[in-house]
């Protein structure tokens, strides 16, 4: 009996030590960039850019639909340039794209982790591009939309 409570209590102790981090990635960074564009599904696409929260970094993004208009291509593209004497690097922690339907409803969606990787200012931008499944219905008139989210801060 004691060697079980021993135990227990390391594990508890183990399990204490590691709730904040655990809690850090569930609560994760803010949101940054929250950007909805419709792509028509007739073989065209979408673009877009936005400036990332609180600073001059931005994200481009195009929406490229593939032969057979079953699945769609985004390509992101984060780029950061100032004129500023004291610059912080812009923290990207983690990027959710995701398809939806004309109604809202989201059909497909992926999540990239890049690992919290740094965009230095006037440096090389960074890049990144997902497949997602596009709707049915859409395929054949109206569209879908493109929902990209951008989570991160300064350093």
């Amino acid at each position: 009996m004691k060697r079980n409570g021993r135990a227990l209590a390391i594990i508890g102790i183990v399990i204490a030590a590691c709730s904040p981090v655990i809690l850090h990635a569930q609560g994760g960074a803010p949101l940054q960039v929250d950007v909805r564009v419709r792509a028509k599904g007739n073989g065209m696409g979408a673009s877009f850019q936005r400036q990332i929260e609180n600073g001059t970094a931005t994200v481009s993004g195009r929406v490229q639909n593939l032969p057979g208009n079953e699945t769609a291509l985004v390509r992101l593209r984060f780029d950061y340039h100032t004129n500023a004497d004291i610059a912080l690097d812009e923290i990207i922690d983690r990027i959710v794209i995701s398809i939806e339907d004309l109604s809202g409803n989201q059909f497909s969606t992926v999540t990239m982790d890049p690992d919290t990787i740094h965009l230095n200012p006037n440096r090389v931008p960074l890049y990144y591009s997902a497949t997602l499944y596009t709707p049915d219905r859409p395929r054949i008139r109206g569209g879908y939309f493109v929902h990209v989210q951008v989570y991160g801060n300064y350093e």
